[in-house]
């Protein structure tokens, strides 16, 4: 993993914890001034005294030494002694191979993790911190930093990382790793919720296009076995598709599902634009097509089943990019 990868996995990584962060960006590059991966406590929008978490992603061969951070500390005292952004709350370095011994010890000790950053100031800060000018520790830069409370420089393991990262949904495609198991599908409930409403009423316009007597509604199905069975199993398998996107969106990046929407979609259109005597007809010739197609490789291939493919029928017609019969949208 090089050291552009690291900083898009700790970016990753920070997904698993956007319940404490109003949001998140990753600032590494040219002009960070020290930022890599930012944590926003609360909008830092219209205020200069927002609350945030720095996390510094340090890429090397070995350990973290204190020798490799002086710099970074000096950065985050000046540009916020400059007024270009508040101190932080919390200043995480994270790094592959983890933090040495001797960085670990320092970062306990804060009087004399400050004392040695003054100390190592000259060699490593005054001429690092920025290319435009060197930045000398005077007296009102040193006065600011004596009212600094050091105790926000922190690590975070590597392991807690790694596995707080598995828990999101990048850990499978960054990894190349088997997905989890798939969680079962839930009970089919007896009536139709809110979100099936427009499909199951274009079947509804289906049925009715295919019987002589009037169908305008689900009660009307009672006397009609065949269509009763079709939607009840139309319904169990638009819920298996649904559990499926749900499932792909806590584990995968967010259009993992939605690709394979589409290429069902382009899969099916050609019968979907085609001549049928009537929507019923039609509806049973895309389901049957949508269970037989070969589809290219996904991550979510291996949990794919027929009942989820002619659920994605439904959920396409539910998302109105199919119809069964005409003026159905």
């Amino acid at each position: 993993m090089s050291p552009d990868e690291w900083e898009h996995f700790i970016e990753e990584w920070m997904t698993f914890k956007s319940d404490e962060y109003f949001d998140f960006e990753r600032l590494g590059g040219a002009g960070d001034q020290g930022r890599d991966v930012v944590g926003f406590v609360d909008d830092p929008v219209g205020t200069v005294d927002y609350v945030w978490d720095n996390f510094q992603c340090k890429h090397y061969a070995a350990p973290l030494s204190p020798s490799q951070i002086w710099v970074e500390i000096g950065k985050i005292c000046f540009f916020s002694f400059n007024k270009d952004y508040p101190f932080p709350r919390k200043y995480y370095f994270v790094a592959p191979r983890g933090i040495g011994t001797k960085l670990s010890n320092l970062l306990k000790n804060t009087d004399e993790l400050k004392k040695q950053l003054y100390e190592n100031w000259d060699k490593y800060c005054k001429d690092g911190i920025t290319e435009k000018k060197s930045i000398a520790l005077d007296t009102n830069l040193k006065k600011y930093i004596d009212g600094l409370d050091f105790a926000v420089f922190d690590k975070i393991a590597t392991i807690k990382i790694i596995i707080e990262h598995s828990k999101t949904q990048f850990h499978v495609t960054r990894f190349g790793v088997s997905l989890p198991t798939r969680p079962e599908t839930p009970k089919l409930s007896p009536t139709v919720s809110d979100n099936e409403t427009v499909y199951v009423t274009k079947l509804i316009k289906a049925y009715d296009s295919h019987n002589s007597e009037s169908i305008l509604e689900v009660s009307d199905l009672a006397n009609h076995k065949n269509y009763s069975s079709h939607l009840k199993r139309s319904r169990e398998e638009f819920l298996h598709a649904e559990t499926l996107r749900n499932f792909s969106r806590d584990t995968l990046p967010n259009d993992e599902f939605e690709k394979i929407q589409s290429q069902i979609l382009s899969g099916v259109s050609d019968i979907v634009e085609g001549e049928h005597d009537n929507g019923f007809d039609k509806v049973k010739e895309v389901v049957r097509e949508a269970k037989r197609l070969q589809l290219s490789t996904s991550p979510l291939t291996s949990c794919l089943t027929v009942n989820d493919r002619g659920g994605i029928c439904h959920q396409l017609a539910n998302n109105n990019e199919i119809s069964w019969c005409e003026n159905d949208s």
